[in-house]
């Protein structure tokens, strides 16, 4: 089709559109004009053109003016419709306008330029005065071809965004996941679990080295058969090729592990029974820059995660022996705190006759739950059996103190000087409070005391917060009072005298002492584990096999507060009665 002419055009001056040189209001329209990123044309009613804008000119290429009519010329084969048919003349919204006088709202095109075809959206409306009549006819052309780009591309940015941010949701669920596991031998089996989430390893295993000694272990594992682990375990360390490039802060990937140069034999070897195709290592670097050992995932096919996913497991590794080194120092902190308790609790408990007494105390499994609960057992210059259970709010190195003090001021109050009588139950329960008051120390703690009269077998407690006593009689278990006796220590003062009570034990009755952590289950309302104890002790003690009570003791509290289930310590104390 040959060019065809447009609306006779004035040719006006050519205006730069250069915003720093313009001085007044209609100059500073025009360069604002020319500057728009949308095409716009204005005819008049006569169809004289009086306006074309710099974007219009720049993007019809061959608009331009005619040199013997003054008009400008574009050439319209140039503009079809998007499924190629050709524009017929007369159809464009700007003819259909002037024709109809309506608005006509956009309609796509594909203009064919020299610098390759663009989707244009083009439509068209009249300017009217205010008698109503149309005084010029306006069309709009916008490029939707850069737009939809740049939309495209906003697409694509956001999508990426969606995927970052989905991506630290998950790696923050699994951080949230390793931080809750306190101990250390649980925080390595979710971490290897955590990692083949993330990069989709098919096995996964944790190598450190000896804090001590150096020498790498195997210490955590996913996916591995328990003969496949044997393998590991059975490798000389010096020929565990990927941990020992870790312990140099180098990764390593390994895309086929049958044909990678280098590779020591003996790994080799072991890696391809594993099942292995493809792995990689990463160092494990704690945030002082030591190297703890190494991550290492195995795929059974050809596959490296890909730098973003790398870049993951680099920032979890980090996270990682960060956690390990604070889990192992939580575990020393408890071995130490563990092994103060132990030092401080009594060892050797008096055997008065009628009488056998044993007790038994477990740490807490896991964290820093060592270092609350205390014993004491005293025969008291008159020959009453004196028997103290406590519990020491807190936990740790500061709550072993505090028990060690407690304890010994009890020992203080029960053996006072030559001629004087010690305290009862209920003078010992006010004696241990206002102790706490004017120290400081043990506020909150609960206690319970009982005095046995060996010849009458008269028992008297008193109590400060505890959970009741257990008796094993004829009748069967039962608790010796449903509440505790009085409020807690330190604050005995604020509420009130402990009470006191009284009971006889008959000849077989055995009564037991306990502090909460044999009762207590995350979640579990504590009536379920009252009842647990009462069953277990029960059964237990009722055993005719010959073992005898300390050993009876030590099943009850690993039935009742099994390490994998309870994690605060806990003290076992029982008293049995013979004829």
């Amino acid at each position: 089709m040959e060019p065809t002419d447009f609306p006779t055009i004035r040719p006006e001056p050519a205006r730069e559109p250069d915003l720093a040189s313009v001085t007044g209001a209609e100059d500073l329209l025009g360069a604002v004009f020319d500057q728009m990123p949308v095409g716009v044309v204005a005819v008049k009613p006569d169809g004289v053109t009086t306006l074309v804008n710099q974007w219009a000119t720049d993007f019809f290429e061959p608009f331009e003016q005619d040199a013997e009519s003054g008009g400008m010329r574009m050439d319209w084969s140039r503009i079809a419709h998007p499924d190629g048919r050709s524009v017929r003349p007369g159809t464009l919204p700007l003819e259909r306008c002037m024709a109809a006088g309506e608005v006509v709202e956009p309609e796509e095109y594909v203009y064919h330029g020299r610098r390759g075809d663009k989707t244009i959206s083009v439509d068209a409306f009249a300017v009217r005065g205010e008698d109503g009549q149309a005084l010029a006819y306006v069309s709009t052309v916008i490029d939707l071809t850069q737009t939809r780009a740049f939309l495209d591309q906003l697409g694509e940015i956001q999508q990426e965004l969606d995927t970052h941010v989905s991506e630290l949701n998950r790696v923050h669920g699994l951080i949230e996941r390793l931080s809750s596991r306190s101990d250390l031998n649980s925080l390595l089996a979710e971490t290897v679990d955590v990692v083949a989430e993330l990069d989709g390893a098919d096995a996964v295993l944790i190598v450190l080295a000896e804090p001590d000694t150096g020498d790498l272990q195997m210490v955590a594992s996913h996916g591995l058969l328990d003969e496949h682990v044997a393998r590991v375990n059975a490798l000389d360390p010096q020929f565990l090729y990927t941990s020992q490039r870790a312990m140099l802060g180098l990764p390593t990937n390994i895309v086929d592990v049958s044909g990678e140069p280098g590779l020591p034999e003996s790994y080799r070897e072991v890696a391809l029974a594993l099942g292995a195709v493809s792995l990689h290592s990463l160092p494990l670097r704690s945030t002082d820059g030591a190297v703890l050992g190494s991550v290492v995932s195995l795929f059974r096919r050809v596959r490296m995660p890909s730098p973003h996913t790398l870049q993951l497991i680099e920032t979890c590794g980090r996270i990682i022996a960060q956690l390990i080194v604070n889990a192992r120092i939580r575990a020393r902190d408890r071995d130490v705190a563990s092994a103060l308790q132990r030092g401080m609790m009594q060892t050797r408990l008096p055997q008065p006759p009628g009488f056998e007494i044993a007790a038994c105390y477990r740490a807490g499994s896991t964290g820093m739950y060592a270092g609350g609960d205390w014993y004491q057992v005293s025969v008291l210059g008159d020959g009453r059996l004196s028997l103290v259970i406590g519990d020491v709010v807190g936990h740790g190195i500061e709550a072993v103190g505090t028990m060690g003090q407690m304890r010994s001021a009890v020992r203080a109050y029960t053996l006072p000087a030559e001629g004087t009588v010690p305290p009862g139950p209920l003078e010992l329960v006010d004696l241990l409070d206002h102790w706490c008051v004017a120290t400081g120390l043990g506020e909150s703690s609960t206690m319970c005391v009982a005095e046995i009269q060996p010849s009458s077998r008269r028992c008297v407690l008193a109590g400060a917060g505890h959970p009741p006593p257990l008796l094993l009689g004829p009748d069967g278990p039962k608790y010796v009072y449903e509440e505790a006796l009085g409020a807690p220590l330190g604050l005995l003062a604020l509420t009130g005298q402990a009470r006191a009570l009284s009971l006889d034990l008959a000849p077989g009755s055995m009564l037991l002492f306990y502090t909460d952590g044999l009762i207590e289950r995350r979640g579990e309302d504590i009536d379920t584990g009252l009842a647990r104890l009462a069953e277990g002790a029960h059964r237990i003690l009722g055993d005719p096999s010959g073992a005898d009570l300390s050993a009876l003791c030590e099943r009850i509290v690993a039935e009742c507060a099994p390490e994998d289930i309870t994690s605060d310590d806990a003290a076992l104390l029982i008293l049995r009665v013979y004829d």
